[in-house]
């Protein structure tokens, strides 16, 4: 029986030829025009949408004068990654002069090296057409709707981990564990989560000794360089523990993890978990269940090595959030995105076992989802500038007619933007209170409020503590946008105070209040 369907598959009806086997020409040409799309595409993404939080966080730290203000401002617990990743910031930042482009324009490349690394790593087992479809529903992840215009270091752990994929697969070659340790050297020095990614290649060689009983010495030498930086910055990575660990502002359960893998592809969490499962059996069927190639005695050792190496990368997740529930970390989607390069490539693994018929339609579903997707933002980005957060803001507060008023922001996510982009005069006018305390309180995390006490170190910020502020202002305006979302417990404070709020202006998001102190 396996046999006939080895010849079946021999003899696929003519139509199909061109589509499974086109010229490799064709392919490699196809995947470097689908680079430089990518990065044209995010550019033009970058160029209109405001930074946030963090991102302006970023621009504060990449700012600084030297090194050394760079790692003093990083040993002050200002942010959450490595010094080499506000270097590459730094750079990017003088060689481009729209701010929006510059700080993003490393996440940008590293998204157009991941898509040639991909295409690279699944040409070498799969046909040209399969590897293209795969290398293409990368566009339908948030690999590109988000973290190809994000000034954080997301994108170059997933380029790096891309490589490191690409070196792993031509190993022992001396040269490719001399590039397989530097690609993981780099994803550590830009962010302290890209070890959870390393891990399946630690597994996978693991597996491979197990296997052979034999010790690849340049691998393991290359995985253990790749932990290098760990211990290089673990100081600074120990300062944010001891400032922000007590109440940290995100907690992670079992159950949040179906709602990653339904991030990484903008859809539901049951649809993006069964996705990985699928993508999951398919890696077992391809690699580690009886194959033609068993029939002639082949070592079959380098299938399961892969195979583990993809079930590692597929469930990422899973081993990122028993080893920081042990070591009271937190995981967001953000910090295992390397899975997506796992679902990807599996993708391919699970092609290999399905009939032209079924590749040809997960070809139309690939490209007609892409198509609509990308028509819908060229459609968006048709005539569009940046859209600046405070302008709406300033309108908004402006109709009350109370210019002699200070304007409080309750959420502090929603101040840094406003004091980064709003008119000197605003920028003065706008205040965000603080009192770590009353965060705990009523939000049970005060990690926004200490970032901006170390953060008013580095960039003017009207930042008060709550105490000083009511003494010296009975009275004031208090702008709070959705109560869902941010970090909103001035509002809910101030009503159990008995404070006197009356709305002066209102909309669906958001409300302008005349706060009266008693």
């Amino acid at each position: 029986m396996l046999t006939e369907n080895v010849e079946q598959r021999k003899t696929l009806p003519n139509r199909f030829d061109i589509f499974l086997s086109p010229p490799k020409r064709y392919v490699y040409g196809l995947t470097v025009i689908l680079a430089i799309y990518v990065a044209v595409r995010s550019v033009v993404g970058a160029a209109l949408k405001p930074f946030f939080f963090d991102e302006i966080i970023t621009y504060a730290v990449a700012s600084q004068s030297n090194v050394r203000d760079i790692w003093r401002s990083l040993s002050q617990a200002i942010d959450s990654q490595p010094p080499l990743f506000y270097l590459i910031e730094r750079v990017s930042l003088g060689s481009f002069h729209n701010p929006q482009i510059a700080l993003r324009m490393p996440s940008t490349l590293a998204l157009a090296c991941t898509l040639i690394c991909v295409s690279v790593y699944l040409k070498r087992r799969n046909s040209a057409a399969v590897a293209l479809l795969c290398t293409v529903s990368l566009l339908l992840t948030s690999l590109l709707s988000n973290y190809a215009i994000n000034a954080r270091g997301y994108s170059i752990v997933v380029a790096c981990i891309a490589l490191a994929l690409v070196c792993y697969q031509r190993l022992p070659s001396v040269l490719w564990a001399m590039l397989l340790g530097l690609s993981l050297f780099l994803a550590e020095s830009v962010h302290y989560y890209a070890v959870f990614s390393m891990l399946p290649f630690v597994i996978a060689e693991a597996f491979y000794f197990l296997k052979e009983r034999r010790v690849r010495w340049q691998v393991w030498a290359a995985l253990i360089f790749g932990l290098i930086p760990l211990f290089v910055f673990w100081p600074l990575l120990n300062s944010l523990r001891n400032y922000y660990g007590a109440h940290i502002w995100a907690h992670t359960n079992l159950s949040n993890i179906p709602v990653l893998y339904g991030y990484f592809f903008s859809v539901g969490s049951p649809f993006g978990f069964a996705v990985a499962l699928m993508c999951a059996a398919g890696v077992i069927g391809a690699r580690f269940l009886p194959g033609p190639e068993s029939l002639v005695g082949i070592s079959r050792v380098g299938d399961w090595v892969e195979g583990v190496l993809l079930l590692g990368l597929l469930f990422v997740p899973f081993t990122t959030l028993l080893l920081t529930k042990m070591l009271h970390g937190i995981l967001l989607d953000r910090y295992v995105l390397s899975t997506i390069l796992g679902v990807v490539i599996a993708m391919a693994c699970v092609m290999s076992l399905a009939r032209a018929q079924i590749i040809a339609l997960f070809a139309v579903f690939i490209l007609s989802s892409v198509g609509v997707h990308e028509l819908s933002f060229w459609r968006s980005a048709h005539g569009a500038h940046l859209n600046d957060p405070a302008a709406s803001v300033e309108s908004f507060v402006q109709k009350a007619n109370e210019s002699d008023l200070p304007v409080v922001i309750s959420d502090g996510l929603l101040y840094l933007q406003l004091a980064h982009y709003a008119s000197p005069e605003w920028k003065k006018r706008f205040v965000y209170l603080l009192d770590e305390s009353k965060a705990v309180q009523y939000l049970d995390t005060d990690s926004i409020d200490k970032n901006l006490v170390v953060l008013r170190r580095y960039m003017p910020l009207e930042t008060q503590e709550l105490s000083q502020f009511a003494r010296a202002h009975r009275k004031f305006l208090l702008y709070v946008g959705d109560p869902k979302e941010g970090f909103n417990w001035l509002p809910e404070y101030l009503l159990a105070a008995n404070s006197s709020m009356t709305v002066l202006e209102s909309d669906p998001s958001r409300k302008l209040y005349l706060v009266t102190l008693r």
